[in-house]
């Protein structure tokens, strides 16, 4: 798409009181967003939900100096610029019922990321989602997943963490605009993503995050994916609401069941009971994918496993499971000296593959199954 009809998608994507839907009733009925800016008035309010307010909006946008300077930002900050037209603009997300018209993008082009899984879940996690999160995210995207989330503080961030240590596509969706980081101290995260995956957001550059915003962001999240997983969520939170817009847009819904007693798994605990796919392994979401995208998963599968080095790595690696244990423990199990249990361990977590918690305590984060 040449840069003088880009700035007219992304005039009318600006224009206050337009919406999504009103934008794709006025393309529709009007033909192009160049169409819709020369107009008469008349003609304008033809469409339905158009009243006089935004069609003089419309009739009075500055489409040279606004939308220029939108795409001079966008130069600047290496940003992609993305409509309903554009080759990379992903198929799964066009055909949602109200596709962002407009999509902001940097790192990879959105064509070559495969599978793509969301995951998302609580800001707030207890020990064991977030253990789950980390193990499930590796072992999936070790499997041929890209892994899709919202760059939130929680569930999300160790989604994308994961994905990244697995050498994984993984994909975060802005709730603003790519000007912005939210939560800030994700800007480190942010540019690992940026080398290994993308960034996403339907706002214009320097949108700041505002709360209106996340909802939509969500449909989205779940309208890149093939399914989307909820990790942990309360009764009310937004990894709700993401799981509600995938349900709409026809894709899977995965939950990971929790706690009875716990506040956090309640909402996990309702979509099971509503009828989501319990996940109690990544074989659960393998088992429910793979009629549809076989050939892509089998040809990945045999990832799901380690590599391990030596047997020192793999008798420390059948010790240790979901439960964490003690180095003592390891130490007199594996009949290993207390230096090759210590010096075995520090490989495996470097890798990604063991995690140490407080007290010497370490765990898988493959684990059996």
């Amino acid at each position: 798409m040449d840069r003088e009809t880009l700035k007219y998608w992304l005039a009318l994507n600006m224009v206050v009181g337009v919406g999504r839907t009103l934008f794709h009733r006025l393309v529709q009925g009007l033909g192009s967003p160049r169409e819709v800016f020369s107009a008469p008035r008349s003609e304008l309010l033809r469409v339905q939900g158009l009243g006089e307010k935004v069609a003089g909006e419309i009739k009075h946008f500055d489409v040279d100096s606004i939308a220029e300077r939108e795409l001079r930002l966008a130069d600047k900050e290496g940003v992609r610029i993305l409509t309903l037209e554009s080759p990379e603009y992903s198929p799964l997300l066009k055909s949602i019922y109200d596709p962002p018209p407009i999509l902001y993008v940097q790192g990879k082009t959105l064509d070559t990321i495969s599978l793509p899984l969301a995951v998302v879940g609580t800001r707030t996690p207890s020990e064991y989602g977030k253990l789950i999160a980390e193990r499930l995210c590796l072992k999936l995207a070790s499997a041929g997943f890209s892994i899709i989330s919202g760059l939130a503080r929680g569930i999300d961030t160790l989604a994308h963490k994961a994905a990244l240590s697995a050498g994984a596509d993984t994909i975060a969706v802005f709730g603003c605009g790519l000007g912005h980081t939210y939560p800030p101290e994700n800007i480190k995260l942010r540019r690992q993503i940026v080398e290994q995956g993308a960034i996403v957001s339907e706002f214009p550059i320097f949108m700041r995050p505002d709360r209106n915003n996340f909802p939509a962001r969500n449909r989205i999240l779940s309208g890149l994916a093939l399914g989307t997983v909820v990790v942990e969520a309360a009764e009310k939170s937004g990894a709700l609401i993401t799981a509600d817009f995938a349900l709409e847009q026809g894709r899977e819904v995965f939950a990971i069941p929790g706690n009875i007693t716990s506040l956090k798994s309640r909402g996990t605990n309702n979509l099971i009971k509503a009828g989501a796919k319990l996940v109690d392994s990544p074989e659960s979401i393998l088992e429910e994918l793979l009629p549809a995208y076989g050939e892509s998963l089998k040809a990945k599968k045999e990832n799901i496993e380690p590599e391990l080095d030596n047997d020192q790595e793999r008798k420390i690696f059948s010790l240790l499971s979901l439960e964490s244990r003690h180095i003592d423990n390891l130490i007199e199990n594996s009949n290993l000296s207390p230096a090759q249990v210590s010096a075995t361990l520090l490989q495996l977590e470097l890798r990604g593959l063991v995690r140490q918690l407080s007290g010497k305590m370490y765990i898988s984060n493959y684990g059996d199954e």
